[in-house]
């Protein structure tokens, strides 16, 4: 019998895991794939090892959460690099280099983008994403069993939630637009597309409170991860005593006080059940509560997938020298609606993801669900090699240099793709959109209508990626445990 079964191993089941069994308790984590990470794992193919979404990585610094997660198990961490330019992005003719420094980051903008009160209207940006995350620092995550310590936290950081308060009811357009009036089409792109990348919206949906994070997320602490992202769940998982890997869920129940999970392996009991499942689709693990994700899946109907191309480039004189480009095109790809992807391109000295002096190399685009539903097989690979090649393409037109080097090894991945080997609903990537339709007031939480069962995961915390994932976890452990250790 366990205290906890814990269902997927991505970043929120991952690191309850790592606490819970710091903290004592006898826990299991179940994980369907020969490896952990969900969308931000490191998979193998024909002896090719490729990350499977974008790849930077932040939040290792002991004050974010990963740092604060990684001090209290008092484990290593992996080996990792700090980007002095996390990205660089590609828009019309522009070429706007994303640098960690933010006098750097500022020079860039005035450059490229010819606005009179553009450094004034950064640095007030700057402001509001530092008085957000001091709030994630500070604020969250919350114990509302503790009604004196949540007192004390709001009284200590009043200054920055009345800071943040206004900038979560108007959107970032509309922030610039009061600032700058009316700006080019490039620049509208640009901010649509960074924004995009963090928050699953487009400038006109996401309230400039959480924009303000996306457009300054280079400017965090940015790392290159040597080995893949999966190195970072091999150094939380550490001995991995208890995580059974390929062992599909197929049935939750509950008899008495005792969940019964039910594996394609066998049944593990346990007292209390976490899913690192999404609002859409934990339900198909417990027929009581079908009707519940049938209407999340109404409410909460705005979201996104992605496509994915992987291969390998053979680039003996390091021409790609930088880790991330983002590029954005004016015509919409009619393959994914969306006119960005993200590339992510392995270190030379990386001798696990740069195999016989080869490069790792991750595409990733936003996708809409319904362009990929109703094919037919042949439909889906003729879609599939015109995806490909419509990127591809973009990608030579923007960054010529990949076009004289020696490709290989070319897998495309779509949102079927997503759904086969995450388990998530229609394959979706990136939880709920921060847009002004579900947050601040109607985002969705870790607690089920079952007692002892959980959810964790990008789609019941609003903030996505390493340090959204793990304050959501957090949030949901200060409830059910003591880990206040953790964080004060």
């Amino acid at each position: 019998m366990f205290d906890y079964v814990i269902v997927g191993g991505g970043i929120g089941g991952v690191v309850s895991y790592a606490i819970l069994k710091k903290i004592g308790r006898n826990v299991a984590l179940l994980e369907k794939e020969p490896y952990l990470g969900g969308c931000s794992a490191t998979f193998r193919r024909k002896n090719y090892l490729y990350n499977a979404g974008a790849s930077t990585l932040v939040g290792l610094e002991e004050h974010m959460p990963l740092g604060k997660v990684f001090k209290f198990l008092n484990l290593p961490k992996p080996k990792v690099k700090k980007l002095e330019v996390p990205m660089v992005v590609y828009v019309g003719d522009k070429v706007i280099k994303r640098y960690s420094d933010r006098e750097k980051t500022i020079f860039e903008l005035e450059k490229n983008f010819n606005y009179k009160n553009l450094k004034s209207l950064w640095q007030k940006v700057y402001s509001i994403s530092d008085a957000n995350w001091q709030n994630i620092y500070s604020v969250i995550p919350i114990n509302y069993k503790n009604p004196k310590l949540l007192l004390k936290k709001f009284f200590e950081n009043c200054r920055y939630i009345m800071q943040t308060l206004p900038y979560h009811f108007k959107t970032s357009y509309e922030f610039f637009k009061d600032h700058l009036g009316n700006f080019d089409e490039d620049f509208k792109h640009f901010l649509d597309n960074q924004i995009l990348m963090t928050s699953q919206g487009y400038s006109e949906e996401v309230p400039i409170s959480v924009g303000a994070m996306g457009l300054t997320y280079p400017n965090l602490d940015n790392y290159y991860v040597y080995g893949g992202m999966g190195k970072v769940f091999d150094f939380l998982a550490h001995d991995y005593k208890n995580v059974f890997l390929r062992h599909r869920v197929i049935k939750i129940r509950k008899v008495k006080d005792v969940f019964q999970v039910i594996t394609d392996k066998g049944v593990f009991e346990a007292k209390n059940v976490i899913l690192n499942k999404t609002i859409w689709d934990y339900c198909d693990l417990l027929e009581d509560l079908k009707e519940n994700c049938i209407k999340n899946r109404k409410i909460y109907s705005k979201i996104w997938s992605s496509l994915t191309i992987y291969f390998n480039v053979e680039d003996k004189e390091n021409l790609i020298d930088e880790y991330h480009y983002q590029i954005i095109h004016k015509d919409i790809n009619p393959y994914t609606g969306s006119n960005s992807f993200f590339v992510s391109v392995s270190d030379k000295e990386d001798e696990v993801l740069t195999k016989d002096g080869k490069k790792s190399v991750t595409i990733s685009t936003h996708c809409k669900i319904s362009l990929w539903q109703d094919l037919d097989k042949q439909e889906y690979l003729e879609k599939k090699e015109k995806a490909k090649e419509f990127i591809l393409n973009k990608l030579f037109e923007y960054v010529p240099k990949f076009k004289y080097l020696s490709i290989e090894n070319v897998i495309v991945g779509t949102p079927k793709t997503f759904q086969r080997y995450t388990g998530r609903y229609n394959g979706t990537v990136g939880g709920i959109p921060l847009i002004k339709d579900y947050i601040p007031l109607r985002y969705p939480f870790n607690f089920t209508p079952i007692k002892g069962l959980y959810l964790v995961g990008d789609s019941v915390f609003p903030g996505q990626g390493w340090p959204g994932v793990i304050v959501g976890v957090l949030n949901l452990l200060l409830q059910i445990e003591d880990i206040d250790e953790i964080l004060y």
